[in-house]
């Protein structure tokens, strides 16, 4: 593995653009949500009260923004130092918005998936987003540390037709892409500027969840690219296509504990 890293470090290095695909093996895996004592005590609670789901994103989102394990902050810093003075692009289909808090530069980033930051119309009725209700997610903290009963929680609505109000992610009633589609742009402008570039591919985590956004992309890219290099990095579907053997390489590896294990000293420009 120590070579794999290295080589991956000096092709990273040399590279005159580098393009990271964030794939579903890199989405936080709620660990931290199935070992807490009061969301499993709620989960009983609302169990056979489907009223009540509406509160479950924003117990995620709280945990989120309380709790970080050590393996992902230490796999976003080694990102992050990786590609300090790069000319980069992150592609992410996580929807933990951890990637928001890893020091990167937000115009070079695009969650095609959504996340917990905004919230839309779950009909999407009037294709825009809405900043998080103060006072519901307030509400739902107090009824977590137990200062407030369920019953007492209301469901945010659309203030512009009434109704539901959910997280802007991928997998709501209508999910609306304005979340993401500028940002999306400025990832498209950016690739036309791969052409004939040296351009190193990584893939953590990508597996067959909307293959379309990252994994057939990114393959495609470096077919075409003569000059570009692809890492694959996913526990089981780590394989890549004979048309790009010789420009590839997969690495049978969880991608979180993989590039945590980077020697960040080792890798500033």
């Amino acid at each position: 593995m120590d070579m794999q890293l290295q080589e991956m470090r000096e092709k990273i290095r040399d590279a005159e653009l580098v393009l990271v695909g964030l794939g579903e093996g890199f989405q936080y895996a709620w660990g931290a949500l199935v070992q807490d004592e009061r969301y499993r005590e709620i989960e009983r609670e609302i169990s056979g009260r489907d009223q009540y789901v509406w509160i479950v994103p924003f117990l995620q989102r709280m945990i989120l923004r309380r709790v970080r394990e050590e393996r992902w902050d230490r796999a976003y810093h080694a990102l992050n130092v990786l590609l300090a003075d790069k000319n980069y692009f992150v592609v992410s289909l996580c929807v933990d918005d951890y990637l928001y808090g890893a020091g990167l530069d937000e115009d070079r980033l695009v969650t095609p998936c959504g996340g917990f930051r905004k919230m839309q119309c779950d009909q999407n009725c009037a294709g825009e987003l809405f900043e998080i209700p103060e006072e519901t997610y307030e509400a739902v903290l107090q009824y977590y540390r137990g200062e407030r009963l369920l019953s007492e929680l209301e469901e945010p609505v659309c203030v512009k037709c009434g109704g539901k109000l959910r997280f802007n992610q991928l997998g709501v009633g209508r999910y609306a892409q304005e979340g993401y589609l500028d940002q999306w742009n400025v990832y498209t402008k950016w690739l036309q500027g791969t052409v004939n570039k040296k351009l190193c591919v990584l893939e953590l985590g990508v597996g067959m969840n909307y293959p379309g956004i990252i994994r057939f992309p990114f393959e495609k890219m470096v077919y075409y690219n003569q000059k570009a290099f692809l890492y694959r990095v996913h526990p089981r579907l780590y394989q890549v296509g004979e048309e790009i053997a010789d420009r590839s390489r997969g690495i049978a590896e969880n991608p979180v504990d993989f590039l945590g294990l980077l020697n960040c000293d080792s890798v500033k420009h």
